[in-house]
């Protein structure tokens, strides 16, 4: 398999856990609707004390028939008959009703549970999962279960109940056509324990193969654009199709179970029913039994047969759920989060950031992408970062930010290690503008203001502030502008400045850039130098630049080169030294115009 198919169908557990574990688990979704639950227990008591009344009064009925050859005076009990199917009817209504309110309560509770924790993950753990991989997770997954919870967890407990009361009707009748109808589950039980285990393993192939889909089709969707571009339309296509075909050959495996499964049921459950009537010829006719209990015994056999019947279908629904549940607590247990000391201080920045000897791979023992670097950053400084592509730029930023620790030295703002701030408060001192702008679906106004308290003063100084202004009286609706999906209405430069206004507004001591001006036009870009010169003589600027003319005015610029901080000093001063920024510098210009 190659690296990408291994990437998308990476979805299996080392370890499987136990499935009373992950029905223990899943029952705690329910716990605190106890009081739904226990209307639920006795509804379905209920309703399994009326699924043996028709049987008794048929019975009654065919048996005062036979006896005195009419059904005179047997009206009260035809009412009686259409009145327990009636209740039995409204029965089943409150109690799939109650049952779907409690499932989809429990769901809404599991959704917004999983979506908090995947809202709390490190950067890391989204690089290494799919994004169609998490989608599937809280819809599909998350939807499996609620189907559990309407049709099978809960509806199982109903169906038990139902089995009980029947059973204890047939043996209170006759025990001995009891003990004939109760044949069948010796040989259902071992049908069944061998379609657990043929099926078990197929669902959750299944499950797993469908999520690796998702995962694929979501990266091609957003990619579509390069993919076109590159004419990769046949090779994604052929990607595609093997996933497909892999999600196939799992189904036909569950296929199988069921192909092999229903037959089997039926040929036992139909040899029942005609051992119960073979038996009860022979009692017939040395008059040990009455029609009326032959009739009202198959009948009652029916509806003894028909939950044994829909076994197989709640299997499947179970067996899709569990699968479902394993991935979702695996997610639910991930613990790649960035940890909060229990005693964070507040964040606060009156005098310098500072890097002490700070070393970082992103992988354990793998490649350090930062060495040993040590620098400071004073408050109203504008320090400039510049290096070849992988020198470890823009890894500062994901450090500064923590979304990534240090794993040798430290970083600390007032002197203080980032590690004992609080996160939220630490992260609010930066505004951070990358190179690829992401922008959410919405309005102009809402990807500038996000979820902070609307200003209008603010929002139009803002505006201003970031060149932004412009774009905004052209339009016809203003900050009312649909962006569409992921800003695409917005071209890149427009998106750049919508990314600085959105800065702004969130008023930051630290303004972080990384290559902000890298992908745009001249237009756009000196807008942003003019943007950058507004605001950097109030603001601490940490710039990583990939353009050297956009840094010429820092306070100080940090030449990296594999990790290293190599050089440090003033445009200037680096020239004067013709080390490693010169030669960057000689790279891009004339040597008349960096001289």
């Amino acid at each position: 398999m190659s690296e990408q198919g291994a990437f998308f169908q990476s979805d299996r557990a080392d370890e499987r856990p136990m499935r009373h574990a992950l029905l223990w688990r899943l029952a705690g979704y329910l716990r605190p609707q106890w009081v739904a639950l226990l209307g639920l227990l006795v509804l379905m008591t209920l309703g399994a004390f009326l699924e043996v009344l028709p049987s008794e009064l048929t019975l009654r009925l065919i048996n005062r028939f036979m006896g005195e050859g009419s059904l005179k005076g047997a009206a009260p009990m035809v009412a009686g008959f259409f009145g327990v199917l009636i209740a039995g009817f409204l029965v089943s209504f409150a109690r799939y009703f109650m049952l779907a309110k409690v499932g989809q309560k429990a769901m809404l509770e599991l959704r917004v549970q999983l979506f908090a924790h995947l809202m709390g993950r490190n950067t890391d753990f989204f690089h290494r999962n799919p994004v169609g991989r998490l989608m599937t997770r809280v819809t599909s997954d998350v939807q499996n279960l609620n189907e559990m919870f309407a049709s099978g967890f809960v509806a199982i407990v109903g169906d038990a109940l139902s089995l009980l009361a029947i059973v204890a009707w047939m043996f209170w009748t006759h025990p001995g056509m009891a003990l004939v109808a109760l044949g069948i589950l010796p040989f259902l039980l071992i049908a069944t324990e061998v379609f657990r285990r043929h099926a078990g393993e197929a669902f959750r192939e299944t499950q797993r193969r469908y999520a690796s889909i998702n995962a694929f089709l979501q990266e091609q969707v957003s990619g579509m654009g390069l993919v076109q571009i590159n004419g990769q339309e046949v090779r994604s296509d052929q990607q595609f199709k093997v996933l497909n075909e892999d999600y196939y050959q799992a189904f036909l495996r569950t296929i199988f179970a069921y192909a092999v499964f229903f037959p089997v049921v039926e040929f036992i459950t139909s040899g029942t029913l005609a051992a119960l009537i073979f038996y009860a010829g022979f009692k017939l006719k040395a008059g040990a039994i009455t029609w009326g209990l032959l009739l009202a015994f198959i009948q009652q056999s029916s509806r003894f047969f028909r939950p044994i019947r829909e076994l197989a279908e709640r299997y499947n629904v179970m067996q899709t759920a569990l699968a479902s549940s394993e991935r979702i607590f695996r997610l639910l247990d991930n613990q790649d989060e960035i940890p909060e000391h229990p005693e964070a201080q507040p964040a606060t920045f009156a005098q310098e950031i500072r890097f002490e000897g700070v070393s970082f791979a992103y992988e354990e023992g793998g490649r350090k992408v930062v060495r040993d670097l040590s620098g400071v950053i004073p408050k109203g400084q504008r320090i400039a970062v510049v290096g070849h592509t992988g020198a470890g730029k823009s890894t500062l930023i994901n450090l500064l930010m923590r979304f990534y620790d240090v794993q040798e030295g430290r970083i600390s703002v007032d002197g203080v290690d980032v590690r004992n701030v609080k996160l939220r408060g630490l992260r609010d001192l930066f505004g951070l503008v990358l190179q690829d702008v992401f922008v959410f679906s919405g309005t102009l106004r809402d990807n500038i203001v996000l979820d902070r308290p609307m200003d209008e003063t603010r929002l139009a100084s803002v505006l201003d502030q970031s060149q932004l202004k412009d774009l905004v009286d052209r339009l016809p609706q203003g900050l009312d502008t649909q962006v569409g999906e992921r800003g695409q209405k917005l071209s890149a430069g427009e998106r750049q400045l919508l990314a600085f206004a959105r800065m702004l507004y969130l008023e930051p001591a630290v303004l972080l850039l990384d290559e902000a001006t890298a992908n745009i036009d001249s237009e756009t870009e000196s807008k942003i130098q003019t943007v950058i010169e507004r605001v950097s003589h109030r603001l601490t600027t940490f710039t990583i630049a990939h353009r050297l003319s956009t840094i010429r005015e820092a306070d100080e610029i940090w030449v990296m080169d594999q990790g290293t901080l190599v050089e440090r000093g003033t445009h200037e001063g680096l020239i004067a030294q013709d080390g490693v920024y010169a030669k960057l510098v000689r790279l891009q210009f004339a040597d008349g115009e960096a001289a």
